[in-house]
């Protein structure tokens, strides 16, 4: 069950960020940041449930997975403050394109 809502709530989470940062209206990248919030929520608290349950089995994987999951949600704040200001640039979504799926494959490692 928690794996599922891990994976669900990355799916969520990577198409609301792209949905999100592509808006030039920026009362609807307000929603998605919010949206984004509840969700890297959800997918700390799975990711910790599951790491305590895989930390015995891959201790390693379990602590960079949990590292390259905190920088993407960083980078997902850094890229919705800058979206919301002037200084927003195209790679911090790119960056995001390319971390998330690295993310979500730490976690399936760590999942089996």
């Amino acid at each position: 069950m928690w794996i599922i809502l891990n994976y669900s709530c990355w799916a969520i989470l990577f198409v609301n960020f792209i949905w999100g940062l592509t808006r030039s209206i920026k009362k609807h990248v307000i929603d998605s940041m919010m949206i984004a919030r509840l969700f890297y929520w959800l997918i700390m608290i799975s990711q910790v449930v599951i790491s305590l349950r895989s930390f015995h089995r891959h201790p390693l994987l379990v602590i960079i997975g949990a590292v390259i999951t905190l920088a993407v949600i960083a980078l997902t704040e850094t890229a919705y403050g800058r979206k919301q200001d002037v200084n927003y640039s195209p790679k911090l979504l790119w960056l995001l394109i390319i971390a998330t799926p690295i993310a979500v494959f730490l976690q399936t490692l760590v999942n089996y």
